[in-house]
């Protein structure tokens, strides 16, 4: 399984780094929340890393050819727009682009694959539906199950649980955590970090472009790091039901 390494990535806008010199190495079985407050960098990183923005430093991903590039790793942008009236079905289906040559027609392989992330969303009696009838939330779920039909390695996904209704929002992390403990990478940028702690198991933590802290979410979001970068008071405990994480009070 494919992992990512990035070396002293930069991206700037301007003579201003929005990402600043980070350097990260992450593994398969990991599920790597992105976090930070609004502007830290976060969806820069992801794009840069992927090769989609002009970047210094290094990220494995981007250096591979586009084609191998596409089949190594999935991405779920955080625009979600659906522009034409395609099926459910359809629209999942085009996760298989990468692994299908030129005019080559999906094989049972793709099919397979296709009704296993429509089945895994919530989705199999959606599937001659059109996608721009379907509501928000419905296609959110709907553009993630085509990340996941894409069957790649790494899955990186731009704050994809905004605009889910909080159980979708529960059961959309738990399969981020499944995925990565059957041997993929996942990376998700996202703000709730009372998921973050209960899902992921490894926190990047950005603060105006650069990374702060890396690594486990109890040590990633001390007391100081949520002050210092969050402004905030928090309530965070272990109990039988597995990590709590409660904001208390802003502190600036």
């Amino acid at each position: 399984m494919t992992g990512l390494e990035l070396s002293h990535l930069t991206v700037r806008r301007g003579a201003c780094p929005v990402v600043d010199d980070v350097t990260a190495r992450l593994s398969p079985g990991d599920c790597v929340g992105l976090v930070g407050p609004n502007g830290a960098g976060k969806t820069t990183l992801m794009r840069a890393a992927l090769g989609l923005l002009p970047h210094k430093g290094t990220s494995s991903l981007a250096r591979l050819p586009a084609p191998e590039r596409a089949r190594a790793a999935a991405w779920l942008p955080q625009t979600r727009e659906i522009a034409w009236p395609v099926s459910v079905e359809t629209l999942v289906g085009l996760g298989r682009t990468p692994h299908l040559g030129p005019g080559q027609r999906p094989g049972p392989a793709d099919r397979a694959a296709v009704d296993a992330a429509m089945a895994r969303l919530e989705l199999a009696g959606f599937a001659t539906r059109r996608a721009t009838e379907l509501s928000g939330g419905e296609q959110a779920r709907v553009l993630i199950a085509r990340a996941l039909a894409q069957e790649a390695p790494v899955l990186m996904a731009d704050e994809p649980i905004a605009g889910l209704d909080p159980a979708h929002q529960f059961t959309t992390m738990a399969l981020f955590a499944r995925l990565a403990a059957e041997g993929r990478l996942v990376m998700v940028s996202l703000h709730d970090l009372g998921l973050a702690v209960r899902f992921c198991t490894r926190l990047l933590l950005m603060h105006r472009g650069r990374l702060v802290a890396d690594g486990p979410p109890r040590a990633v979001l001390s007391e100081a790091n949520l002050a210092e970068v969050f402004g905030l008071r928090a309530y965070l405990a272990e109990t039988p039901d597995g990590p709590v994480f409660q904001p208390l009070e802003v502190v600036r």
